[in-house]
């Protein structure tokens, strides 16, 4: 989280607090430039009776060292208003936020804003697997984490640009969609506007990440018998 230099960067940078990253990924254009002009990623997908497998690999330069996240991020449908997952929980947590934070069987609600200023939120931890359900429709879809065990997921309203974007609450517009994140590295969020910047074994390191999911889709509702 960066909402205070997102506020006042001047003040941020002379008392040297909070996170200084923001200034440098924007000059190396992280949010606003493609990621394939950033780095070098490959993806693949299978498919077999049991869902999609997507693998990607993605190779970080050094210059770009200590990035927000990797993972890949993607839409789906607006009906889906409940999340249930296994990781830690119930509340949101980071890498470097969640102690308090248990591994368990968890479920929510899709998560709406929870700050005055619009920033990164909603990323649940170490999680085996992540559904979404529509409580409808009885639709649900999982996310399995293949490699490694485990993966950070998160499900909202909204795009990273758009919290970026969004200088107050008021600002932030509601999509007609469900954003999933699903990162096997995010960066901590450090103490914000009011304390040192992140530690640096929650950094985000250069080199190559590897990872994989499973998609899969079924009806938690049981079929219907006719007599």
């Amino acid at each position: 989280d960066n909402d205070g230099f997102k506020l006042q960067p001047e003040l941020a940078e002379r008392l040297g607090v909070g996170g200084q990253s923001l200034r440098r990924w924007q000059e190396q254009g992280v949010d606003r430039l493609p990621s394939e002009t950033l780095v070098d990623h490959r993806s693949t997908v299978s498919h077999d009776r049991f869902g999609s497998v997507y693998r990607f690999v993605v190779d970080v330069p050094d210059s770009l060292s200590d990035l927000p996240r990797v993972g890949a991020v993607f839409s789906v449908s607006p009906d889906f208003d409940r999340a249930r997952w296994l990781g830690r929980g119930p509340h949101e947590n980071y890498p470097d936020r969640n102690r308090s934070a248990m591994v368990g069987e968890w479920e929510a609600t899709i998560d709406e804003l929870p700050y005055l200023v619009p920033q990164e939120f909603g990323l649940r931890t170490d999680c085996r697997w992540f559904e979404l359900i529509d409580t409808s429709s009885g639709e649900v879809l999982r996310v399995d984490a293949c490699g490694p065990a485990t993966l950070h997921v998160s499900a909202t309203r909204h795009r990273p640009a758009d919290l970026f974007a969004a200088a107050s609450a008021s600002d932030l517009v509601t999509r007609d969609e469900i954003v999933v994140c699903v990162d096997v590295a995010h960066r901590g969020v450090g103490t914000a506007s009011c304390g040192p910047d992140v530690l640096a074994q929650h950094q985000l390191s250069a080199g190559r990440h590897e990872f994989a999911f499973q998609l899969s889709q079924r009806s938690s509702r049981p079929p219907r018998h006719h007599g």
